[in-house]
């Protein structure tokens, strides 16, 4: 009887401990905004619910915000991958846009574009406006500005501060804020929240234009950032940087691409503060699955 009640009472201590580092276990979970990537893409059953997916298209840039069925895309590659990004958002469940947005005209970023109107249902577009000074006369920009209007797609000027909100996603405006002869500094900066994960993206942003947007003071803060202009040294504005503080950071650009991108300093600005980064050009598409208390990374390769 002795022992059979000393084996009852271990039996009970060891039940309480597994109890307790359960709670443990789920404490700390709610608040570790950072999982483990443990996964690849479609092994958990909830996956991509809210999501946010940096669609490899080489050296171009092309970023999905989804919440279930519906969406905000921002940018579409070079024109020849317009149709895998049609591809992409279909065989995510995609029915419709609400948004699309348009960083800024270069055709690394717009070129797979008209594709995508003419594949969805589009309700918005959002544009930097530009002046007559810097407005572009290439086929790939006017035949996009053809579409908008035979489609009737409702043209938003970005501007500072401007929100909008498709199911659980929220997109803040922060740029730009001022004309530029530079392209690459009209860009469309903007944070995205997906369920509780935020997410920065700068388009081509370059330091002058950064440097613009903080006088501002916006809230930069970020879980993940896109790094602007594919990881060019020429968008590596380290008040921004900072102001960002990402835990996460993601690179999207061609293998051996002719620009060197991402650039050496960027990657050791990345690694001096121990900000993990992945890059389109090694892993491929990159998905982070957001959760009501953090996110997971999933690389396609």
């Amino acid at each position: 009887m002795a022992k059979t009640a000393k084996r009852g009472k271990q039996k009970s201590i060891i039940t309480s401990i597994v109890f307790f580092v359960a709670i443990i276990a789920v404490v700390l979970g709610r608040f570790n905004k950072d999982f483990e990537t443990a996964e690849k893409p479609g092994e958990t059953a909830e996956a991509y619910t809210y999501s946010v997916h940096f669609i490899d298209v080489v050296q171009g840039s092309s970023t999905l915000l989804k919440s279930e069925n519906v969406g905000i895309l921002i940018d579409a590659g070079e024109r020849e991958y317009g149709s895998k990004v049609v591809d992409y958002l279909k065989s995510n469940g995609i029915e419709k846009l609400d948004y699309v947005v348009a960083t800024h005209p270069h055709t690394d970023h717009i070129g797979g574009l008209q594709a995508v109107l003419e594949a969805f249902p589009v309700d918005n577009i959002i544009m930097p406006k530009l002046s007559s000074e810097n407005t572009p006369t290439t086929k790939t920009y006017e035949s996009l500005l053809e579409t908008i209007i035979n489609k009737k797609i409702k043209v938003i000027p970005a501007k500072f501060g401007k929100e909008y909100t498709v199911g659980k996603i929220t997109l803040e405006i922060f740029g730009p804020v001022e004309q530029s002869s530079d392209l690459n500094n009209m860009s469309v900066i903007c944070k995205a929240s997906v369920n509780s994960t935020t997410v920065l993206l700068s388009g081509d942003a370059e330091k002058k234009e950064m440097k613009s947007v903080m006088n501002k003071n916006p809230d930069l803060s970020c879980d993940v950032m896109l790094m602007g202009h594919h990881g060019s040294r020429t968008s590596l504005e380290k008040s921004y940087l900072r102001s960002a503080d990402p835990g996460i950071g993601i690179i999207s650009c061609g293998l051996d691409n002719s620009y060197g991108h991402p650039h050496e300093e960027t990657i050791e600005y990345l690694e001096n503060n121990n900000i993990k980064f992945y890059r389109t050009d090694k892993v491929g598409t990159i998905v982070l699955n957001c959760y009501d208390n953090g996110y997971k990374v999933s690389t396609e390769k």
